[in-house]
C-alpha cells in the first residue's frame, strides 16, 4: 500500500515537472511575441480647407509611418467623418480636446474605389504616402457648421488575422449657399524668435545640431529654406505683424562676420553668408512692415516674478526700445509666457516703462469673447498698460493636441467660420481677433497655405497689429486668471538656481570694476539670455549656456590677483612694506587689498583704501603694520594677502608671506638718537676749528701781498734761472693761503689751528713769512694773489 502511494506521488511530481517545462516553453515563445508591438503614426499634410455646395471632393493627403516592431500587410487608408456638425465655438473646443477614436462616425470603405491602397506590405520604420478623395455628394452634408473629418489606416499584423485600425482627425468648415456671415478682421502675430546662442563678444554656444564646422550653431536656420527665412518671407508676402526678439538680431549681427564657438571652433565669414543675407533682409522687411520688438531675449517674466528676479527686466525693455529705433519698428510689446499675467507681473511691466502687453483671452475671463474687445486697458499701481488680447483657440490646432501647420490652419478656419456665423448684423457689428502663432512655429514648405487661404475666404479680412492698437481699448477691471499648465511650463527651480549663480557672479565683477556702468548692460543681457522663454522646452541646453557664461565671468574676475613680497623685515614695532596688485584683464578695476596676520594678536594692519589698477598693469600698495608694544621679539609672523571688491567680497587665491619683526623698541630708538646727537656735535666742533684756521691764514697772507704783487706784476719782468721769488715758500713749509676743504687734504678734512704739520719749521708762528728757498717758486702764490 505504501509502495502504491509512493508510485502515485512520483507520477504526480513527473506530471508537474512536465507541465512546468511546457509552461516554460510557452513563456519563452510568448516573450518575443509580446515585445513585437505594432504601431502606426499618421501625418496629415493637406486637406480641403473648407467646403461649399460647389466643392466637388473632400481630399486628405499625408504619410503613414510604421512605428512598430513588426511588418504590416494590406495597408489601406479611407475617409472618416462625423455627420453631426459643430455649431458653436464651445463645441469646437470640446471636440479639439478629444483623442482620435473617441467620437463615433462613418468610415467610407464602400465602394472600394474610395479606399486608397497604401501598401501591400510596410516594414518597421518604413513610410508610405496616402491620398484619400471622396465626392462631397456622398457625404450628404446639408447643415452649415464645422465637421470632424479624418482618415483611418487599417492593416493586418503577422500574428493576427484581424484588421487593426489607427486614426487621425482634423476639422472641415462647411458653408453652404445662403449662410449668413459677419466678416472677421484678424491680426496675425508672427514671432521671430530662437533660442539664444550668444555667450559673450562673438562667442556662440555650440548646438546639439551641428554643421560641418563641428560644435557650431545650426546656421541652416538662416538659409533661404530655413525657419527664420521662411518667417520673414511669409510676413513680407502676406502683410503679417512681426514680433521680433532683439537678441536674435544682435546675435545675427555678431555672427555675420564670423564667430567662435564656446568649444574654440572658429567659423569664418565665408560660412556665414546666409546670416548676412538674412540680417539685411530683416532690416528692410521690419522697416517696411508692421513690427514690434519683444523685450531683449524674451525673458520668462512669470518665472522671474515668482522667484523675485525681475530687477533686470527694465534693461530688457530698454534694449528692445533701442532695437526698435535701429530697425524702425513700432515699439516694444511684452509677451509674458503663454499670455498669462498676475497683478504683480503687470505692475512689473508698467514699472519698466513698457506700455503694451500681449495677453491670452483666457487670462481675462471677464472680457467678451465675441471679438468685440481685442484691446483692453488694465490699471496697475505703476500706471495703465494696454493689452492686445489674443485668442489662443485660433492657433491651438487639434484634435488630440496636434500642432502641425495643417492642424493649425483647419482649427483657425473653423474657429473664425463659427465666429462669422454667430455674428450679428454685418453693418453694425465689428469682429476683430488676434491670432498669435507659437513662438517656435516652423511654417515649413506648406506654411504659406494658411495665409493664402485667409486671403481667399469671404469671411476673413487681414488686419495689422498697429491698426488694431489704434482703436480705443476696453477698460477691464475684472479678475486675472492664471493657467496651471503655463505655470508648470515655466523655467524650473534648478534652472533658476543657475540663474542666481550667474547673477551673483556678475554682481561680484561689477563690484570690482572701476567703471561698472559701462559693463552692467552687457552683464544684464547675459542674464536675460539665460532666462529666455524659449528655454521652457530645453532646460539642459539653457543650463549649459548659463554655466558657460558664469565660467567666463569667473575667469575675468580671476585675472586680478595679488603678488605678495617674499619676506618683510620690520626694524621696529611699526613699519611699512609693499604689496603688488596685478590686473591682467581688459578693464580697469578698483579693488581693496586685505592683509592680515594668521594670528591677529601678533600684528595690526592699518586700513587700506581702494586701489585702481588699469588693464594689464600693476599697482603697488604700501601696507602699514604695527606690533603691540608689549610683544616679545619674534623671528617671523605668517601673513595672508588677498584682493576684495569694494564692498569687501574676497575673490581669487589667498597669498601667504612672512613678516620678520626685529623688536628694537623704545630703547633702540634712544640709542639711535643719542648716537646721532654725538655725531652732530663732533661735526660742529670740526667745522668751527676749520673756520678759525682759515681766518688766520687769510690775515697772514694779507701782510705780504703788496710787495709780492709789485714784483710779479711788473710789465716785462722775467725770472732768471736761479733767481729767488720774493714770496716763495721754503720747501717743506705750508702755504700760508691754504684753506679748509682744499683737495690736498685727505677725506676733505682741513687742519685745525693747533695741529702740527710735518712741513712746519720749529718755532714758526702761524701767519709768519719765513724766507724762501732760491729757485723754488711758491706753489700757492697764484691762489694768494687771487
Amino acid at each position: 500500500m505504501l509502495a502504491g502511494r509512493a508510485r502515485s506521488a512520483t507520477a504526480v511530481v513527473a506530471v508537474l515537472a512536465l507541465l512546468a517545462c511546457v509552461g516554460g516553453l510557452v513563456t519563452a515563445a510568448a516573450t518575443p511575441a509580446s515585445a513585437q508591438v505594432p504601431g502606426v503614426r499618421i501625418q496629415i499634410d493637406s486637406v480641403t480647407p473648407y467646403a461649399t455646395k460647389g466643392t466637388k471632393n473632400l481630399r486628405i493627403t499625408g504619410r503613414v509611418v510604421n512605428s512598430g516592431d513588426v511588418a504590416l500587410s494590406t495597408v489601406n487608408a479611407m475617409l472618416w467623418f462625423d455627420q453631426s456638425p459643430l455649431t458653436s465655438r464651445d463645441e469646437l473646443t470640446a471636440a479639439a480636446a478629444e483623442e482620435p477614436g473617441e467620437r463615433l462616425g462613418t468610415r467610407m470603405d464602400q465602394p472600394w474605389n474610395l479606399v486608397d491602397q497604401v501598401a501591400p506590405r510596410l516594414r518597421p520604420h518604413a513610410s508610405a504616402r496616402f491620398d484619400v478623395k471622396v465626392p462631397m455628394q456622398q457625404l450628404g452634408l446639408d447643415t452649415a457648421g464645422v465637421y470632424v473629418v479624418g482618415v483611418d489606416i487599417r492593416a493586418t499584423t503577422p500574428d493576427s488575422s484581424l484588421r487593426e485600425t489607427w486614426r487621425a482627425r482634423t476639422f472641415l468648415p462647411y458653408l453652404p449657399a445662403g449662410t449668413k456671415l459677419t466678416p472677421v478682421e484678424v491680426a496675425f502675430v508672427l514671432p521671430v524668435t530662437d533660442q539664444p546662442r550668444l555667450v559673450d563678444g562673438d562667442v556662440m554656444r555650440g548646438s546639439s545640431v551641428s554643421n560641418d564646422a563641428g560644435d557650431t550653431p545650426a546656421l541652416g536656420e538662416f538659409a533661404p529654406t530655413g525657419r527664420l527665412s521662411r518667417l520673414l518671407e511669409l510676413g513680407a508676402d502676406h502683410g503679417l505683424s512681426f514680433l521680433v526678439d532683439p537678441s536674435l538680431l544682435d546675435e545675427a549681427r555678431r555672427m555675420s562676420d564670423g564667430f567662435t564657438t564656446s568649444a574654440g571652433t572658429r567659423v569664418g565669414a565665408d560660412q556665414t553668408a546666409d546670416v548676412r543675407r538674412w540680417l539685411n533682409r530683416a532690416r528692410g522687411v521690419l522697416a517696411a512692415g508692421d513690427a514690434k520688438m519683444l523685450p531683449y531675449a524674451d525673458p520668462d517674466l512669470p518665472a522671474l516674478q515668482r522667484y523675485h528676479l525681475t530687477d533686470r527686466f527694465p534693461q530688457a525693455v530698454r534694449a528692445a526700445d533701442q532695437a526698435s529705433d535701429e530697425y524702425q519698428s513700432g515699439g516694444t510689446l511684452v509677451w509674458p509666457g503663454a499670455g498669462y499675467a498676475d497683478a504683480g507681473t503687470l505692475e512689473t511691466i508698467a514699472a519698466s516703462k513698457a506700455h503694451t502687453v500681449l495677453l491670452s483671452q483666457r487670462a481675462l475671463p471677464g472680457l467678451p469673447k465675441d471679438g468685440s474687445s481685442p484691446v483692453a486697458s488694465l490699471a496697475t499701481p505703476e500706471g495703465a498698460v494696454t493689452a492686445l488680447v489674443a485668442d489662443p483657440a485660433l492657433t491651438a490646432g487639434g484634435p488630440g493636441g496636434r500642432s502641425s501647420p495643417v492642424s493649425i490652419q483647419q482649427r483657425f478656419l473653423s474657429e473664425t467660420a463659427l465666429a462669422a456665423m454667430q455674428g450679428g448684423n454685418p453693418a453694425t457689428t465689428l469682429r476683430r481677433m488676434v491670432a498669435a502663432m507659437p513662438r517656435d512655429w516652423n511654417p515649413g514648405a506648406s506654411g504659406a497655405t494658411l495665409f493664402r487661404t485667409v486671403e481667399s475666404v469671404s469671411w476673413l479680412r487681414p488686419l495689422s497689429v498697429g491698426a488694431l492698437l489704434s482703436q480705443a481699448p476696453t477698460a477691464y477691471g475684472g479678475p486675472l486668471r492664471t493657467s496651471p499648465s503655463d505655470t508648470r511650463a515655466e523655467l524650473s527651480r534648478s534652472h533658476v538656481e543657475h540663474l542666481r549663480e550667474l547673477a551673483a557672479t556678475s554682481a561680484m565683477l561689477l563690484d570690482m570694476l572701476a567703471e561698472p556702468e559701462r559693463s552692467r548692460p552687457a552683464l544684464d543681457r547675459e542674464f536675460l539670455r539665460g532666462a529666455s522663454t524659449s528655454w521652457r522646452r530645453d532646460d539642459a541646453d539653457a543650463v549649459d549656456l548659463i554655466d558657460t557664461m558664469t565660467s567666463r565671468i569667473r575667469a575675468a574676475i580671476g585675472r586680478v590677483e595679488v603678488v605678495p613680497p617674499r619676506l618683510v623685515t620690520l626694524s621696529s614695532q611699526t613699519g611699512r612694506f609693499p604689496v603688488t596688485i596685478w590686473n591682467r584683464g581688459s578693464q580697469p578695476v578698483e579693488v581693496r587689498l586685505e592683509v592680515r596676520p594668521r594670528d591677529p594678536k601678533l600684528l595690526k594692519v592699518a586700513p587700506i583704501d581702494p586701489v585702481r589698477v588699469d588693464p594689464n598693469r600693476k599697482a603697488t600698495v604700501s601696507v602699514t603694520a604695527q606690533a603691540p608694544s608689549d610683544s616679545a621679539v619674534r623671528s617671523a609672523v605668517q601673513m595672508e594677502a588677498r584682493v576684495t571688491t569694494r564692498s569687501g567680497t574676497s575673490f581669487g587665491a589667498t597669498q601667504p608671506f612672512f613678516v620678520r619683526v626685529t623688536g628694537y623698541g623704545q630703547v633702540g630708538w634712544v640709542v639711535i638718537f643719542v648716537g646721532l646727537g654725538l655725531l652732530l656735535l663732533a661735526a660742529g666742533t670740526r667745522i668751527v676749528r676749520r673756520l678759525r684756521s682759515a681766518a688766520a691764514a687769510r690775515r697772514a697772507t694779507a701782510g705780504g701781498q703788496g710787495e709780492a704783487a709789485t714784483e710779479v706784476d711788473e710789465p716785462g719782468a722775467a725770472t732768471e734761472p736761479g733767481a729767488t721769488e720774493p714770496d716763495a715758500t721754503e720747501p717743506g713749509e705750508p702755504a700760508p693761503d691754504e684753506t679748509p676743504g682744499d683737495p690736498a687734504r685727505s677725506n676733505g678734512q682741513a687742519a685745525q689751528p693747533n695741529d702740527e704739520d710735518p712741513g712746519t719749521q720749529p718755532g714758526s708762528e702761524p701767519g709768519s713769512q719765513p724766507g724762501s728757498q732760491p729757485g723754488s717758486p711758491g706753489p700757492d702764490m697764484t691762489k694768494a694773489k687771487r
